[in-house]
């Protein structure tokens, strides 16, 4: 009878055992995958930021906006040509 419910009882730890090892790499493809994404994000975010136009790279005042320093300088030159 003993040997019976050892054997039981090594079969159940088994069969745990095999549980946690198969939850526990889950746990790491879950983590991979994280990883995998957050990459991509970066990816995405560099592309993006080279897909802007030339202008919008170029311009020193991007923070207010490239279509400012237009509007100045059409103001500039049609002021002069009042004058």
């Amino acid at each position: 009878m003993a040997i019976v419910v050892a054997a039981a009882l090594a079969l159940f730890y088994l069969s745990q055992s095999t549980r946690v090892a198969a939850t526990g790499y889950e746990i790491d493809a879950l983590e991979a995958t994280l990883a995998q994404s957050h990459a991509d994000q970066q990816q995405l975010i560099w592309a993006i930021g080279q897909a802007r136009s030339p202008g919008e790279r170029a311009c020193p005042m991007a923070q207010i906006s490239c279509c400012c320093s237009a509007w100045l300088w059409a103001s500039v030159t049609s002021s002069a040509s009042i004058s």
